[in-house]
């Protein structure tokens, strides 16, 4: 019988200050040993949880375009490389 076990992913987002700009964590039971699958399904979970229409509320619409790109960008960057965090230049 295969166990797995809990595990506790834990991220940090800093800006170009250093200054801390989001953490969390996630946790789940991994199929994968670097846990991408749960912060796939972490990633997922939070898409699922955004309205557009916060953002129009406060005349922020280009904030969502700008964070639509950059997502759009960082995935077609992903989908290139096998390695994609090791990448010279990406962050």
């Amino acid at each position: 019988m295969e166990i797995n076990p809990i595990e506790t992913f834990r991220f940090n987002l800093e800006n170009d200050n250093k200054e801390l700009v989001v953490s969390g964590q996630i946790q789940g039971k991994p199929e994968i040993p670097s846990l991408d699958d749960l912060k796939f399904k972490a990633i997922i979970a939070l898409l699922n949880s955004i309205d557009k229409q916060s953002f129009i509320e406060v005349d922020k619409d280009q904030q969502f375009a700008d964070y639509l790109d950059e997502m759009e960008g960082t995935i077609a960057e992903m989908k290139k490389y096998d390695e994609f965090q090791c990448r010279d230049g990406l962050t």
